[in-house]
């Protein structure tokens, strides 16, 4: 989840035993209210969140809808979400790279694409506890406790695969990877969205956003030499994916 840059926001490193599948934990703690909504943008990982305040709320066209999970999973993103906390707000977040949700909750994350689920209903260890244990300890001890629980279920078993090499160089032609490594694109797109929850192209548009978003802001050149830069076509390519993932135009981000 990509937050906003003004938002009270500090990440935490993870263990090194945790690195392939965590990118960091995080937390959002505001004393105030946050009074609007603010948009999380697509960033091809997801979350496994703590809400340790008010409830969520989410801003959908319009709409006005209620998170009470106290624990929950964030599905892959493929359009921003627009949200804010009802009172202060206090949130521990664990961000999980590509296949990292996949390899700890063990269930197909394509039903989870662009959803909120109940950690309780979702989860069949006992993440969910956690929200109790931790709601008055101070955050280095929530990032420890969450930490061990998710150093208890990493296990021995190798994760290094086709689809795993697949994602730690998601800007290589899809028809090319499985060309060169006897792979069927049919493999590739099923094991993608059980693991990661989108196709293997959809994720691989989202990296591209995510690159381009945050190298944007100061690029004195032009637009079409940017979009080269960053991978795309042309310049409609790069404007169709901010316009899809960021509701906005990549021409708002230059100076």
């Amino acid at each position: 989840m990509l937050l906003q840059p003004d938002m009270p926001y500090t990440e935490f490193r993870p263990d090194f035993r945790l690195q392939q599948f965590v990118e960091c934990y995080w937390c959002v703690k505001s004393a105030t209210q946050l009074n609007s909504f603010r948009p999380v943008f697509p960033d091809a990982c997801s979350d496994i969140i703590f809400n340790f305040s008010a409830p969520l709320l989410y801003d959908e066209h319009g709409t006005i809808s209620y998170n009470t999970f106290q624990s929950f999973y964030v599905g892959i993103q493929t359009a921003p979400i627009f949200t804010k906390a009802g009172g202060a707000t206090d949130l521990l977040g664990v961000r999980f790279k590509n296949q990292g949700a996949w390899r700890f909750l063990r269930r197909p994350l394509a039903e989870f694409s662009n959803k909120t689920a109940s950690l309780r209903e979702l989860d069949e260890g006992d993440l969910h506890n956690l929200t109790e244990q931790m709601a008055f300890l101070p955050v280095s001890e929530r990032v420890n406790l969450v930490e061990l629980r998710l150093l208890e279920r990493l296990g021995n078993e190798s994760q290094y695969d086709l689809v795993n090499q697949f994602f730690n160089r998601p800007s290589e032609s899809i028809h090319a990877f499985c060309k060169a490594n006897n792979l069927s694109e049919r493999t590739l797109e099923r094991k993608s969205r059980e693991r990661v929850g989108v196709s293997p192209k959809m994720y691989q548009r989202i990296v591209r956003f995510r690159k381009a978003s945050g190298n944007l802001s100061g690029f004195d050149g032009s637009l079409m030499e940017f979009a080269w830069d960053m991978g795309y076509y042309d310049h409609a390519h790069l404007a169709k994916d901010f316009r899809e993932f960021g509701h906005f135009l990549p021409s708002s981000l230059m100076h």
